[in-house]
């Protein structure tokens, strides 16, 4: 195991680097990882940023290549963090104005890391141990993504997918959302969610559609057996070949005049039901 726990000798971080140029070329991949979901799947690395992302990536059992870092940080909150470190991840001490060019929050808390993360192929869920799963179909606010994937994982779902239109749930901000739970329940990208669906139907998944208005309110499904459940995006909701793939509808019941609930919210409202029946 390594260890590295931090030292002040002559003013600096022992093991940091101090860099104050946007030239490091470590800084540049920070930054383009952050920013493109192109390369962040080609370079099969993901920029989390705070100590909270960087401390559930470890808790996956995920090692960072590069960390950086303020000296305010290390002294006030570094000691939760280096001591599981492995020696050779690159370490960078950052100035706080260097440091918050390169954050995507405005107040961020001074440490981010450049971890090896590869985005797990749909046949990573085997579909024999599997019973509870989600299908995402245009989700497009990373908010609402990464707030599914933390409930969903709260709630005990064994597998997400999100289709073509979606937001990316490895950007920055679904992420932040998601609080770490993504590197526990790594979503999936479907290429052709209506496949996706008739494969989860013949290795015997019921597939509930969720609809603002439906057959079935969400609570008469019997979750106890294998079931997947479709989301649709937050302005036009489900597709048409999606909605006729379903072996069913369901719905949450309204008392205002509100079209819909968030679909986050919506998300959580049904996989607790589901949650609920299956600890009876």
């Amino acid at each position: 195991m390594y260890r590295l726990i931090p030292r002040r000798s002559g003013g600096l971080i022992t093991g940091y680097r101090e860099i104050s140029s946007s030239s490091n070329p470590y800084y540049k991949e920070y930054r383009r990882l952050a920013g493109s979901r192109k390369h962040r799947r080609s370079a099969g690395r993901l920029a989390l940023e705070g100590p909270r992302l960087v401390r559930e990536a470890l808790a996956a059992g995920l090692y960072p290549e590069v960390i950086f870092a303020t000296r305010r940080f290390l002294k006030e909150g570094g000691e939760k963090i280096e001591p599981v470190l492995p020696g050779e991840t690159r370490r960078y001490l950052l100035p706080p104005s260097l440091f918050a060019a390169m954050a995507d929050t405005e107040t961020p808390q001074e440490i981010a890391a450049i971890f090896p993360f590869r985005e797990p192929a749909p046949h990573t869920f085997s579909l024999k141990t599997l019973s509870l799963a989600i299908i995402l179909d245009g989700l497009q606010d990373p908010g609402n993504m990464g707030t599914i994937i933390r409930t969903a994982a709260a709630a005990g779902v064994e597998a997400v997918y999100y289709g073509p239109g979606s937001a990316d749930p490895y950007s920055p901000k679904a992420l932040r959302s998601s609080a770490g739970a993504i590197f526990h329940l790594p979503p999936s990208a479907l290429e052709d969610p209506p496949a996706q669906v008739r494969l989860l139907q013949r290795n015997g998944f019921t597939v509930a559609a969720a609809l603002p208005r439906a057959d079935h309110s969400f609570w008469e499904i019997d979750y106890r057996q294998k079931v997947a459940i479709l989301i649709g995006s937050e302005s036009s909701g489900l597709s048409q070949e999606l909605i006729a793939a379903a072996d069913c509808s369901i719905f949450i019941p309204q008392y205002s005049p509100l079209d819909s609930l968030n679909a986050a919210i919506a998300t959580a409202v049904i996989v607790y039901e589901a949650r609920r029946q299956r600890s009876k």
